[in-house]
């Protein structure tokens, strides 16, 4: 049942497709709904691939739209030096770190393109061997450890350190690989360039890619800011993949888990969609007030698998 109080049955094959959806509250033809009763229907369709992927183990999820793998990458960056940082998203930061200064970028916006205005965009594609993958996602999706990661990125605490991780997983400290010095990234992209146009169209021009036959983990998403340094850099990444985080459940039509409740800018076709629905709220303003976050909608299990 979405949150308009309309029942969907919905089959959802172990890829992920959509083989068949049924409802009794909105026209059969996309093209007759409204664009709200589209979302709802929408909302719908996430929540059933993510139920799949949940309660039954299946790879149903897009990656990028998948909470567990974004949360995993937000805290593989967290602990990452400003040397590592650097290594990785060092064009990124001496471009924002340009804007507004008489400094030389490294990139090259396209034609007309205002640098404050565009959206920097950067796919991170974590690696590690199976074993260590099988561990250390149990680490990273734990809930305790999710909540020290939020807590930390809201300043509501001091960035946890390795034994405090350790502690809040229950588990040995020397079972956790080094995550400082980034081996748990295999690679990143160039940085993207994403805008709209004056007709409201969307356009992306890409960076390079890397040689892996594979989806990123997830794709980063900020808008022109000044960090002061690079650990201010590595902290709006972390923030916004936790915003991110909160945008996958919100789409769905449920509430994130409590731990990511935060406001700030995620993914940016999700800020989009905030602002064109009555029935979203502005979670990508920090300093909006907001009203519900959906925990009348959301399945006591909807966080757990069996």
């Amino acid at each position: 049942t979405d949150n308009n109080n309309v029942q969907h049955k919905i089959a959802v094959d172990t890829k992920g497709e959509i083989k068949g959806h049924s409802q009794d509250g909105y026209p059969d033809d996309p093209a007759e709904r409204t664009e709200a009763a589209n979302e709802h229907v929408n909302q719908a369709r996430r929540f059933a691939k993510y139920w799949v992927y949940r309660n039954c183990g299946y790879d149903t999820l897009e990656p990028m739209r998948n909470p567990d793998r974004i949360a995993q990458a937000a805290a593989v960056l967290r602990p990452l030096t400003p040397e590592t940082t650097d290594a990785f998203f060092g064009d990124l930061y001496r471009h924002l770190r340009s804007i507004g200064r008489d400094k030389r970028s490294p990139l090259e916006l396209p034609a007309g393109v205002a640098a404050t205005e565009a959206v920097y965009q950067q796919d991170v594609y974590l690696g590690v061997d199976e074993e260590t993958a099988t561990a250390y996602a149990d680490v990273l999706a734990d809930p305790a450890v999710l909540e020290l990661l939020e807590t930390s990125v809201a300043g509501a605490a001091p960035e946890p350190d390795a034994q405090t991780v350790a502690d809040a997983a229950g588990i040995d400290l020397e079972t956790l690989p080094n995550v400082r010095d980034g081996s748990l990234v295999e690679a990143v992209s160039g940085v993207h360039i994403h805008w709209d146009d004056d007709h409201g169209q969307y356009h992306t021009q890409w960076g390079d890619h890397p040689a892996l036959e594979r989806s990123p983990d997830a794709r980063i998403e900020l808008f022109a800011f000044d960090p002061e340094n690079l650990d201010a850099l590595r902290e709006q990444l972390v923030r916004n993949l936790v915003c991110q985080v909160r945008d996958c459940y919100l789409t769905m039509g449920i509430a994130p888990p409590t731990a990511v409740r935060i406001l700030g800018h995620g993914r940016h076709d999700a800020s989009t969609w905030y602002t064109h629905y009555d029935f979203y709220e502005e979670y990508y303003d920090p300093d909006a007030d907001i009203d519900t976050w959906y925990e009348e909608y959301t399945p006591p299990d909807a966080y757990s698998s069996d």
